[in-house]
């Protein structure tokens, strides 16, 4: 004590401050020792207790026995006024004295802290809390490893196989479905006739295919003979046309026009072309066939020679297209007009003749009158023949008219066959790719 100033003196305090160092180094070597206890797996600790309790005969053979037992009971320190020195006193067992060192001897005593584990389990020989790092040299716990890892591994495989378990049965349920009402359609024939109705599928087609090319190429077949009891699209021109009396003289207009009041026909007409643009002029109406030897006009003796489309296809845009269709239903003694120059001229049939298309000489022989001639095509719908109607002028009279006059045109590939219908749709395609 420092009686001068009062409270311990600095010897006291140097010796206070050494125990208290070596106190807390004991206390935390301790401390990690126990931490890595507590780490352990619950295997490894069990190992350890049963070692303990193979090698520990009693109690008292035990060196951990805590210090807080009834053996042992610490008192408060003396301290001599004299000396100055701290001096503990102790109250134990007499037998526990020869073993028992200074509490504050850091290297043989380190003071028990609380700890949730029993201090008895620790063992005696193996353990040393004195070196922590012995603790990493143990063996690991295999077994324990194994378990956790076959519980991983289980719950897996639980998840999947109730995943699987629901999936297949939701598919069985729809497969059985499925199976379920086939066999109610297959009851009820409904396959059958479903798997009949697959096979004419392709022949469906193949037929769609085949009626469309043949209504292509045909379809004028249909519609002429429709066309032949239809009266004409006559434009501007009224569709009712009555016969006129051929002794009177009436004025009409100049344009060149051919009317035929039995088949309501009242269409323009193209004098003086070529022969090669008389397929041109067809779709502007009906067109003079002009050739050496029938090239005469109206008035003149000679055979003049007027030609127009009995058929075509029903998609053409030329309106004229069955404008002679009705041809054939001519007969001796039907009147025909010609308008030319201001002038009409009336004809009345007198024959027909059916030819083939090169028969350019049936429309060439010797007559002293003024004759009409009309040419289309035989039977409706095709090009295959030639249909002439033939005609005398009967109105003005010709007495006083002159021969045609003599064509100085060289004859061309053209006059060697008669005019035809609009080609077909394969010959559309025909000419397309090989030309005329």
């Amino acid at each position: 004590m420092d009686f001068d100033h009062g409270g311990p003196s600095s010897s006291d305090r140097q010796q206070e401050s050494a125990a208290e160092i070596a106190r807390k180094k004991v206390l935390a070597a301790y401390s990690s020792t126990v931490e890595n206890l507590k780490n352990l797996p619950t295997s490894a600790r069990d190992a350890l207790m049963n070692e303990q309790n193979s090698t520990a005969s009693s109690p008292a053979n035990d060196p951990y026995t805590p210090i807080n037992t009834p053996e042992y009971q610490p008192t408060q320190p003396n301290w001599s006024e004299n000396s100055y020195q701290q001096t503990p006193i102790y109250s134990q067992p007499e037998e526990t004295t020869s073993t028992y060192s200074n509490p504050y001897d850091a290297q043989d005593y380190t003071e028990p802290t609380s700890t949730p584990y029993d201090i008895d389990e620790l063992p005696t020989d193996d353990y040393q809390p004195e070196d922590p790092s012995a603790l990493k040299d143990m063996p690991v716990n295999q077994a324990h490893i194994n378990e956790e890892w076959q519980k991983y591994h289980s719950a897996w495989q639980d998840y999947y196989k109730n995943y699987y378990s629901e999936y297949y049965a939701k598919a069985a349920e729809s497969y059985l479905a499925t199976e379920k009402m086939k066999n109610e359609r297959i009851a009820t024939g409904k396959v059958q006739r479903s798997h009949n109705l697959r096979k004419l599928i392709p022949i469906g087609i193949v037929i769609i295919v085949i009626l469309t090319g043949l209504f292509l190429q045909y379809n004028r077949m249909i519609f002429a003979p429709i066309m032949a009891y239809v009266s004409p699209d006559s434009g501007s021109v009224a569709t009712s046309i009555e016969p006129v009396d051929p002794t009177i003289t009436q004025a009409v207009s100049p344009e060149p026009r051919l009317i035929i009041p039995k088949l309501n026909v009242d269409v323009p007409v193209a004098f003086g072309i070529s022969t090669n643009d008389v397929d041109a002029a067809m779709n502007e109406g009906v067109a003079q066939f002009s050739i050496p030897g029938a090239n005469a006009l109206p008035g003149q003796i000679g055979n003049l020679v007027i030609t127009g489309h009995s058929a075509g296809d029903i998609y053409s845009s030329n309106p004229y297209k069955f404008i002679f269709s009705g041809l054939e239903r001519l007969e001796n003694g039907d009147l025909i007009y010609v308008n030319y120059n201001s002038v009409r001229y009336t004809y009345q049939m007198i024959g027909r003749e059916t030819v083939e298309p090169s028969n350019v000489a049936a429309l060439i022989y010797e007559t002293d009158k003024p004759m009409l001639t009309l040419i289309t095509c035989t039977p409706l719908g095709t090009s295959r023949y030639r249909l002439l109607i033939s005609a005398e002028q009967i109105s003005p009279s010709y007495t006083d008219a002159g021969p045609a006059t003599p064509s100085n045109d060289s004859p061309s590939d053209n006059d060697n066959l008669m005019p035809a219908n609009e080609p077909s749709f394969f010959e559309n395609i025909w000419q397309g790719i090989f030309g005329n």
